[in-house]
Parts: C-alpha cells; structure tokens; sequence
C-alpha cells in the first residue's frame, strides 16, 4: 500500500510546450525526461459498486507489462492535491486478479472478480522528469490522450506534480512559479472520475458544505486551518457545475464556500498575521464580487419574472422582460467561466494552499507566545460573543432600520450562523444546533426582502434606456414592495427571536 500525493495542472496542448521548456525546471531536473504510451482500462460492476464506494480499479497496459491498480481518497487529506491510498501490482493478463491485493480488510469490501467487467479506457502518452526541489522529490508527468467510454470521450491535457519524497507545501512552490509564465487551471477530478462522469452521462452538480468536526484540543491556527480547507472543498466542489451554468445551485454553493472562507478569515482575523489575512480577505472578496452578478441574475429570474410572468401571461412586456434578463444573465455567467479560469484565480487558491500546508511557524515567523496558538475554545468564545453582540444591538432596533440596515443585519447573522456553524462541536450541540436554525431563518426572511431589493436595482438596470417596459416596471414595483411588506412581521419577530436567544457558549 502506498500515499499517493499529486497536483493536476490543466492546460491547453500548446502551454504544455512551454511548461515543458520552463526554465524554473533545468535547475530541478535529476535525469532526462522519459516518454511511455499508457493504455488503461478501468473495471467496475454493472451498477457501479466501486464509484460509489469512491475506488477505481485499473490494469495498466506498459508495453508487455499489466499493472493492476487500485484506489481510494484518503479521508484525512485536504487541498488541491489527489491524495489517494493506492494497492500496485504487477499481474499475468487483461483482467484484474483481486487476490493481489495484500490488504485482507480491503479485498473483503471488493465485489467478486466475476462481476467485473470494462468501464472505459484511456490511452495516454505520458513524458515525466525526475525532479529535486531542495528536500523533496517530485515528479512532473506531462500528460495528452484521451479518456473513452462507449457514451462518448474526452480530451486529456494536462502536467502532474507528484510528491515522490518530502513536503506537500514544494508541490505548491513549484505550481506557483509554473504559473507565473504558463497559465493553467487546478484539476480536481482524477481520470477516473472523469471517465465515470462520461459513462454514465451525469453533469456536475452543486454540492454543499458537509459537516465540521472541530476538536477542542485544537489550537487557533491548527483549526483555522481545518475550517479554511473545508471552506475550499466546499467552493472547488462546485466549480464545474457553474461553469456548465445549467443549476443555479452551483454558483450559489460556489459563493457561499468564498463567503464561509471570508468568515473565516474574519473570526480568526486576531489571531493571523495581519499581512496575510489582508491579502487573502482582498483577493476573496474580489472572487465573490465577480460571481455576484450571475447568482443575482439567477434570483431576479427565476424568484421575481417567471412567477410573475406566470400569474399575468397576458403581459407581453414580461416575456420581453425575461428575455433581457436571461442575456444579461448569460454574459454574467460568461464572466463566472473567465473568473474561473483567470490566472489570478488560480495564483490565489495555490497561495492559500502553500500558507495553509506549510504551519503556523511558516504564517508569522518567531515570536514569543503568537496568538494563533492559545486554544480554540477561547478564541471560539470571544468571537461568537463579538458576533452576537453586533447581532443582538441590530435586531433590537429592527423597526427603525433602513434597507440598508436590515442588509447589515442580514450580513451579520450571515457571519454569526457561519461561526456557530464552525464551533457547534465545541460546545452543547443541541443548543448551537438552535442558535444556527434561527440565525438560519432570520437569514432566509431577510435575504427574500434584500433580493426584492437588488431585483428593483436590476429592473431600472434593464429599463433604463428602454420606455416600453413602463407597465412591466410599475408591476415589479409593485411585486417587490409586497414582497417587503408580506416579510417584514416575520422579520420582526425573528428579530425578537434573537435578542432573547440563549447563548449556547456561555453554557459549556
């Protein structure tokens, strides 16, 4: 059994070139390069048994050679590098021989060789260059082919960095400085993952957040570390669904994982140096403010028109109302896939990878007692306290605030349901449970009173040049003041709610 760490670099065929010919890489460079032709098949059961136990099973094809490799994630890896636990080894013919596996517990969860059968295949044509950088040992694979499946095939482009010996964080380090002359994207699905997405026809789906198990032995850094890194699970895992810009639910889960990193950034903001909490917190917001528009779009749309269009079908000036929406949404969603795709995208999620990998000795330097490692507990305590104060001075003065009052409380309880949603575990759950489902609530109620706001905004927007849309206009405004109107009594008492809540981390 080994670990297996590697960081995949997508790229177009022609930067490919020249990420082979970078100079960074002459000094790193142990021996020549070395080019094979890899001719992979992958098997799994008819009804997918070992997808969805997250494995792949492959028989390599190196000349006469067949290499049979299994693989599974590594639960507690993190980051945009594959961390997989792979069994290797070297069999007689085509078919996979499940008894060479060495782990009896593994062979045991396996399917019966007899149910086994071809998934797809992918035929590669692979060059790798041994590499040194100062204590590690890397790889660079320089990968172009094709995945195939009987619905259909993919191209294949890409270099990986895989850690033979040493640190994670020079896997980083080196991806950095490839990119400052040779633009490429983070991949994040392995071959195998890709293939099975092409066999079974699925497209990505959104996908949220999934549960935060902090430990209360934790110091500041070692959990602002947890948090960040499931933060960025979260945004990645969502990347493809909004650049395929099919599900609304993607770009949304896309900034909710940028808006929990902010949060982040900002609970733990005393306890991070203040160099680098600046510099991520400016390149964060500058990411969600660029997917902002499109999930803007996508609530004007699909909350406000379409219901309203379908309650008066009558009205004309609607359906030329969507219409202008829906090509402003297109370019906005345009603007998601060029974001994505940006280097500085790409720069800032490698920089946040390296900082995180490489410990709270690297962050600030030596000094004597460094905040960021007093306990977890403690830190969790001030700012949830901080958080319910602003919250609670808010939500007391509720019938007095303006739209741009109730916007702040909005963001607040945003910030403080995000908190108690990191700390839940170092705390009674039940009652952090609560605090989270009625900040929840309160930011449901006050998000449909600020999305009838922004969509006003849109609406003078799209008519601003255009007199023809009068009618349409004065029933938005209408559709949208209602909107307000029928919010603002649960609001209210959501607000009293909150003033009154019991503070589950005075409890413990």
């Amino acid at each position: 059994m080994n670990t297996e760490i590697e960081l995949k670099l997508r790229m177009k065929p022609d930067e490919l070139g020249r990420l082979r010919r970078h100079p960074a890489l002459r000094p790193l460079r142990l021996a020549s390069s070395r080019t094979r032709k890899l001719h992979n098949v992958y098997f799994d059961t008819e009804d997918l048994a070992l997808r969805k136990n997250r494995m792949a099973l492959r028989v390599r094809h190196v000349g006469r050679q067949r290499i049979q490799t299994l693989k599974a994630p590594d639960a507690g890896a993190n980051g945009a590098a594959h961390h997989f636990i792979e069994w290797e080894s070297a069999i007689d013919g085509d078919q996979p021989v499940l008894a060479e596996i060495a782990d009896p517990a593994v062979r045991e969860a396996l399917p019966d060789e007899a149910e086994l059968r071809q998934a797809f295949v992918s035929d590669i044509s692979r060059s790798t260059v041994p590499l040194v950088m100062r204590d590690s040992k890397i790889e660079l694979a320089l990968d172009t082919g094709e995945i195939a499946t009987v619905n259909g095939s993919e191209p294949v482009c890409e270099a990986e960095l895989e850690l033979k010996s040493g640190r994670p964080a020079r896997l980083y380090e080196l991806a950095l400085q490839l990119h400052e002359d040779v633009p490429f994207t983070v991949e994040y699905r392995s071959k195998a993952a890709r293939g099975y997405y092409l066999l079974t026809g699925a497209e990505p789906g959104a996908s949220k957040a999934a549960p935060l198990d902090l430990d209360a032995d934790l110091g500041a850094w070692e959990a602002f570390v947890v948090i960040a890194r499931q933060c960025l699970q979260h945004l990645r895992a969502n990347e493809d669904c909004a650049r395929l810009g099919k599900d609304p639910e993607g770009v949304h889960q896309l900034r909710v994982g940028i808006r929990r990193l902010r949060a982040a950034f900002s609970l733990f903001g005393a306890v991070l140096p203040a160099e680098h909490h600046r510099h991520f917190v400016e390149e964060l917001r500058w990411a969600q403010q660029s997917f902002g528009p499109a999930r803007d779009w996508d609530v004007f749309i699909g909350e406000t028109l379409e219901p309203l269009a379908h309650r008066l079908p009558e009205q004309d000036t609607l359906v030329r109302l969507i219409h202008a929406a829906s090509e402003a949404r297109d370019a906005a969603y345009r603007q998601v896939t060029a974001t994505l795709n940006e280097r500085r995208y790409t720069r800032l999620q490698l920089q946040l990878d390296l900082w995180l990998e490489s410990g709270a000795d690297h962050v600030g330097g030596a000094i004597e007692n460094p905040p960021w490692l007093r306990p977890v507990g403690a830190v969790a305590r001030e700012v949830l306290a901080a958080r319910h104060r602003r919250l609670r001075k808010l939500a007391k003065n509720f019938p007095m605030l303006s739209d741009e009052g109730r916007h702040r409380l909005r963001i607040n309880a945003k910030k403080a349901r995000y908190a108690a949603e990191f700390f839940r575990t170092l705390f009674p759950r039940k009652q952090a449970q609560r605090y989270a489902r009625a900040l929840a609530e309160m930011q449901d109620c006050l998000g449909s009173m600020n999305d009838a706001v922004v969509g006003h905004a849109l609406v003078e927007k799209l008519t601003q040049d255009d007199d023809s849309f009068g009618r349409a206009t004065d029933m938005l405004a209408g559709w949208h003041a209602a909107r307000i109107a029928g919010d603002m009594p649960r609001a209210a008492e959501m607000s009293r709610k909150i003033v009154k809540i019991e503070r589950f981390w005075e409890t413990a």
